[in-house]
């Protein structure tokens, strides 16, 4: 299965950091994930939920939006294969420093999982082995994507990763001089961007392939659902996954 460079162990930190911080801040400035919030804070109510904690976090940039929209501030723990350890940490949101492989580690009661934008990044088969694991060990989950598979979506993708990157790396945080040269003098982080960009776009499943993946995952104490959100800034699709309250 092809790889996004930012997956492979000799990517380079920093061009990783760059992209994810990009991404993280076009999804910000789009709000696109806004309408995930309310469906955390039913699932913290009706679950009694102590702690969020992020899966293959990146930057944290979406993850801590959501978190900064939710009722109730509980903590929340990002974490990653490739966690960034120049994170500051804010309040109620810690950066693990130990990478957390999501394949191999294991639910722990009173949490809710998310992740956000990375789904894609696994086999169908992983996709489901991870869901199937939450699902045995009955803990809530939301996984949400912002990619479908589709020649416009890649035309959508080159426009974002190119023109608005061209236009907006300034502003996005923490401003980094080395961005800049290495965006407009030494075109290196526009061509990788670009380039995972499209990859994404390749792997990436529609709302009917998800519900394809997780049927068959739902119990008699456990419910899983396929869900998407449509709008002019991009379609939202979101699995979400929590115990049968009875």
């Amino acid at each position: 299965m092809i790889k996004e460079l930012e997956d492979y162990n000799w990517f380079p930190k920093t061009l990783r950091r760059w992209q994810l911080e990009f991404v993280g801040s076009v999804s910000v400035w789009t709000k696109l994930y806004q309408p995930l919030s309310p469906v955390l804070d039913e699932m913290i109510v009706q679950n009694n939920i102590t702690a969020l904690q992020d899966l293959c976090s990146g930057s944290g940039i979406p993850a801590i939006y959501m978190h900064q929209h939710l009722k109730e501030k509980i903590p929340m723990l990002l974490t990653d294969q490739y966690p960034d350890t120049d994170f500051k940490n804010k309040p109620a949101v810690e950066y693990s420093l130990q990478p957390v492989d999501v394949l191999k580690m294991q639910p722990v009661e009173n949490t809710v999982y998310t992740m956000c934008n990375a789904f894609h990044h696994f086999s169908a088969v992983q996709q489901k082995e991870l869901l199937q694991k939450m699902a045995a060990n009955k803990a809530p989950v939301v996984v949400a994507e912002i990619l479908e598979p589709g020649l416009l979506n890649i035309i959508k993708i080159i426009f974002t990763t190119i023109i608005i990157q061209l236009f907006t790396a300034p502003f996005v945080q923490p401003f980094s001089l080395l961005r800049l040269l290495f965006t407009y003098i030494i075109p290196v982080n526009l061509f990788t961007v670009t380039y995972d960009g499209i990859i994404s776009v390749l792997k990436s499943k529609t709302a009917a392939e998800y519900k394809e993946i997780v049927k068959n995952i739902s119990t008699q104490s456990y419910h899983i659902t396929v869900h998407t959100v449509n709008n002019w800034k991009g379609n939202l699709v979101y699995i979400k996954g929590a115990p049968i309250n009875t």
